[in-house]
């Protein structure tokens, strides 16, 4: 199989990807336990989960891997955002820090 592209997607686009994809025919066994994964863990609809990461987007720090990743993890207190953030090593204000935990919520 070739690869044509590559982004990140949230858990939620990928849900929504794969479970086309299975109306289409049938899935590969890899497939297949990434939709129950998704089916599982996706928190957010698509729809807002593209709202909020396209947010997080807009903070000059953030990137595209970061913003899904927390809108994939939606953390809830400012000390796990800041264990997402140290990873990437971006630091951020704790006014920063709030207002995409309020974005989150």
């Amino acid at each position: 199989m070739e690869i044509k592209s590559s982004k990140p997607v949230s858990l939620s686009e990928a849900k929504t990807i794969l479970s086309k994809r299975k109306g289409d025919g049938e899935l590969g066994y890899e497939q297949s336990q990434a939709l129950e994964n998704t089916e599982r863990f996706a928190i957010a609809e698509e729809d807002k989960a593209k709202k909020i990461i396209e947010n997080l987007r807009k903070h000059e720090k953030i990137s595209a891997d970061l913003a899904v990743k927390i809108v994939d993890i939606r953390p809830a207190t400012s000390a796990t955002l800041r264990a997402i953030l140290v990873k990437d090593r971006v630091e951020m204000s704790d006014e920063e820090v709030e207002k995409i935990l309020k974005e989150l919520a």
